[in-house]
């Protein structure tokens, strides 16, 4: 399983959590960081910025923010 690092913001930017998330080492890129990850979303009104975990396994997360759901 590939360690993923996940933080999560409140809209104002201010920092909330951070936590990791483990995924299968099967998937590209794309599909981790764009059809799985998502999924994991946890906390819908703050935004999610993930970060590879440096664990030496693929797939490399490269960093991304994603959005509160609904904006």
């Amino acid at each position: 399983m590939k360690t993923v690092n996940v933080t999560y913001f409140k809209p104002s930017g201010k920092y909330y959590t951070s936590e990791t998330e483990e995924i299968s080492e099967e998937l590209n890129g794309y599909e981790a960081l764009f059809t799985e990850i998502p999924k994991r979303h946890r906390i819908k009104s703050m935004y999610m910025h993930v970060s590879d975990s440096d664990d030496g396994k693929e797939p490399h997360i490269v960093p991304h923010i994603f959005h509160p759901i609904g904006e």
